[in-house]
């Protein structure tokens, strides 16, 4: 994502993104619904499925350029669309940017940002190496989860990055160590609001074996199957969790489990959960937020920070 005005001329710019040499496929007023978990969300008035870095560093200058209003999406599992869609462009990785490679003798990996976390979590198993288990409950994307520094069950993926590749507006991919970059609680410097798209990432993994590392992957799904609401569209875990406290808990003492907004739900299940029970708009979603904040700060004097992303038209 990048705060960018809209674009004076609509159609002006449609004609020249049509017009740059791109291998990648460009769908125009695109439902945004399928692409998000919550499946909430207007069209995007164009959707790039971005195939290579080639391609990107085209793009992210044109966008710049242009002042369109653009928005990087990886699985979509922890954000929210208006209901009147997006302006501007939306950029999906793909193709190139799930690359896989293993380095064996150092217990590395190295990961395209499109991959998703499912997917790295089984194969790191499969290798009998530990560290990154819990992202098998994260329905995401590597370069998603490393701009939200995601975690969870007591591990983040900033723990684990040895080198990491990302694309700043000119088209111009930088390399860092992870541990010279700047990691918080839900939070990166390689976020896109920033202007950056994280391209790539090293991994340097723990040793262990596959059975010990599957049981435990084994034992975060059964966590996940018992305590976290599954086979209802949502977004994941909506609010961060104040220091020392559950936001679950603040929510559901505030007496909202299960409350229910139009079509969206607190979720019966887990509080700081918000499902579509069918029918859902984003409106109802943002709504039910809303409700949480004042009554959790009306009853406990604490103040819930979303984690999930709200995209807006008027932020960017």
């Amino acid at each position: 994502m990048a705060k960018k005005n809209l674009a004076p001329d609509h159609e002006a710019w449609k004609e020249k993104l049509q017009k740059i040499p791109l291998q990648s496929k460009l769908f125009w007023a695109h439902s945004l619904k399928r692409f998000n978990t919550l499946k909430v969300g207007g069209a995007a008035a164009c959707l790039v499925d971005v195939m290579h870095t080639e391609d990107l560093s085209r793009l992210l200058p044109f966008l710049r350029q242009e002042q369109i209003p653009w928005f990087i999406l990886g699985k979509g599992s922890n954000l929210i669309f208006p209901d009147d869609g997006w302006p501007g462009v939306v950029l999906r990785l793909s193709s190139h940017f799930k690359q896989w490679e293993v380095l064996k003798e150092h217990r590395q990996i190295f990961v395209g940002a499109a991959l998703a976390d499912v997917t790295v979590a089984l194969r790191c198993a499969s290798l009998g190496w530990s560290g990154l288990e819990f992202l098998i409950g994260i329905p995401g994307s590597i370069g998603g989860a490393i701009a939200m520094n995601a975690g969870a069950h007591g591990g983040e993926i900033s723990q684990y990055l040895k080198k990491i590749w990302w694309m700043d507006m000119a088209g111009k991919v930088h390399e860092a160590e992870g541990k010279s970059l700047a990691f918080a609680y839900r939070q990166s410097p390689l976020n896109g609001k920033l202007g950056t798209v994280v391209t790539s990432a090293l991994f340097q993994l723990e040793a262990s074996d596959p059975e010990t590392v599957k049981a435990r992957i084994r034992e975060l799904q059964t966590f996940r199957e018992e305590k976290q609401p599954r086979n209802i569209p949502n977004c994941g875990s909506v609010f961060k969790n104040p220091d020392g406290r559950y936001a679950a808990e603040l929510i559901e003492s505030a007496g909202l489990k299960g409350h229910c907004i139009g079509g969206a739900q607190i979720s019966p299940v887990h509080s700081n959960f918000i499902v579509n029970q069918g029918e859902a708009t984003a409106q109802d979603v943002l709504a039910l937020i809303d409700l949480v904040q004042k009554t959790v700060w009306k009853t406990h004097q604490i103040n819930l920070e979303p984690e999930v992303q709200i995209v807006a038209k008027d932020h960017y």
